[in-house]
């Protein structure tokens, strides 16, 4: 079992975003997680994800807040419970539109 407390877990930057904190949870540098990663990120009010094209499948899960998604002319708002499922190679874009900070997992495969 590997137990990985929230004050204990590594904050890093991540490219193209900003008002955005995110944290390895499970998986990263220096783990002995090898398939998949999980980071919990916070989205500050007007915290944003450029659009980038995701390097594997991914699933992003909304804890609290509500944050804008975009993808392929699509636009969705995710709140707390939601799940979405992006594959390797979509294009994606997060925003913090609200007035309060948002959280969410993000799980991803490692190739």
């Amino acid at each position: 079992m590997r137990v990985v407390n929230l004050s204990d877990a590594e904050a890093f930057e991540s490219p193209g975003h900003r008002g955005v904190a995110p944290r390895w949870v499970q998986g990263g540098p220096g783990t002995p997680v090898e398939r998949f990663t999980v980071v919990l990120s916070r989205y500050e009010p007007g915290g944003r994800a450029e659009p980038t094209v995701q390097p594997a499948e991914t699933v992003y899960v909304i804890l609290s807040g509500r944050l804008t998604f975009e993808s392929a002319g699509d636009r969705v708002l995710a709140g707390p419970e939601d799940t979405l499922h992006f594959a390797k190679g979509e294009v994606r874009s997060v925003t913090n539109e609200g007035d309060a900070p948002a959280g969410m997992l993000v799980i991803r495969a490692t190739s």
